[in-house]
């Protein structure tokens, strides 16, 4: 009768012999690995297993790796679909990040445009405010007044309403610019 030591001698044998002889990579690796865990579990080496058998099997002769068996055309379909379908998601994930970059371009160009356009606004207004630049000065004509008109000193002048308001106006203006940009950008 057979002890433990002898029955785990051959029943590592039995899986080696089944790693050597395996139709593809995963069994042997399996087989194999189950070999290694019965030589721990029992101590043993491959001495222990290669001296007790009575002449060691011949090497198998290396095999040829054998080629992926065609697909099925139900087989090619699906590989096809599910390649299709990551294609549709890579393009998708593209073409969102260039709709994000378009966007950002074009917030940037709104920017740069309310800027341009408050620059504008703020040279003319004080194109309005400021005197002109000294320069030399011509020889002025001073117009005839007419009688039914007193002229009035500069100081007692009533300013135009335009100038009054604009102010504000413009205040209010960039105030609501401001509001659109931030509520519609948001």
């Amino acid at each position: 009768m057979m002890d433990d030591r002898e029955k785990a001698v051959e029943k590592v044998r039995k899986l080696m012999s089944l790693a050597e002889n395996a139709g593809n990579e995963n069994e042997a690796a399996n087989a194999f690995s189950k070999a290694r865990i019965f030589m721990k579990k029992y101590r043993l080496e491959l001495s222990d297993i290669y001296s007790a058998e009575p002449s060691p099997p011949p090497p198998a002769p290396p095999r040829r790796k054998t080629p992926p068996r065609p697909l099925t055309p139900e087989e090619q379909h699906r590989e096809m679909t599910r390649l299709q379908q990551q294609e549709e998601e890579r393009l998708r994930a593209f073409q969102k990040v260039a709709e994000q970059q378009q966007q950002r371009k074009q917030q940037r160009e709104r920017e740069q445009q309310a800027l341009r356009e408050l620059e504008k606004r703020r040279a003319q207004q004080s194109g309005h405010d400021m005197p002109p630049a000294p320069g030399p000065e011509p020889e002025t004509v001073t117009p005839p007044v007419p009688l039914a008109q007193p002229r009035r000193p500069p100081e007692k002048e009533p300013r135009p309403v335009r100038s009054r308001v604009t102010g504000p106006a413009l205040i209010f203006i960039i105030l609501l610019l401001f509001v659109v940009y931030i509520l519609y950008l948001q």
